[in-house]
């Protein structure tokens, strides 16, 4: 099993105050507001981000979750780090993304599949995490993704959450336009790139 080389750090801070107003009863729920401070790798061309990914898709956003996962799962990495003792969980909030596959450019995905990935974060019953650095994902909106896969049943993830996601143009105007999504990206990515992957990744 390969496990994503970065940190998490989780930060308890301010209370959020929410109100319920469905009657003169208002009554009050109380959450707290953890930041996440993650370290992720960076790449330094498109050809590093493309070596690095196990799965690069387009693909369209048709639903969301909020889903605690151990991202250790109960694979043979766990006996590795911990033998002959309990099996290690190690959970997170993540808000995890359906997509429906309009094309695959590498891996063992083909368009009209689903795939799921996640991100770290979201919204939980009592606690609203919120990561320092991460995509805004627009439902029906398409995008470009460079993921990494795990052999367990855990989701895949994107490489880091600032050079992994592309947008992809859809309206009459830019359609076929690619585009970057979080402004810190200093990559930019072309249809002529995403042809080129396919050609050496799907033969």
């Amino acid at each position: 099993m390969k496990i994503s080389r970065f940190l998490i750090i989780v930060v308890c801070c301010t209370v959020l105050m929410g109100c319920v107003t469905q009657d003169a009863d208002v009554t009050q729920k109380e959450k707290q507001v953890a930041k996440i401070h993650c370290d992720y790798p960076y790449y330094s061309s498109v050809d590093a981000l493309t070596e690095k990914a196990d799965l690069i898709i387009k693909g369209t956003i048709v639903d969301s979750r909020v889903e605690e996962i151990d991202i250790l799962s109960k694979t043979e990495e766990n006996e590795i780090l911990n033998p002959g003792g309990e099996i290690q969980e190690c959970k997170y909030i993540f808000t995890v993304y359906t997509v429906d596959v309009s094309d695959s450019y590498k891996g063992d995905v083909e368009p009209g599949e689903t795939v799921e990935f996640k991100q770290i974060g979201g919204e939980s019953d009592t606690t609203i995490y919120i990561p320092e650095e991460n995509i805004k994902f627009a439902k029906n909106q398409e995008y470009v993704m460079f993921l990494s896969t795990y052999e367990s049943d855990v989701p895949p993830s994107l490489l880091n959450p600032i050079q992994s996601a592309y947008n992809y143009e859809q309206n009459a105007t830019n359609k076929g336009k690619i585009s970057i999504v979080n402004e810190k990206n200093d990559l930019a990515l072309t249809i002529e790139d995403l042809e080129e992957i396919k050609n050496k990744n799907k033969k």
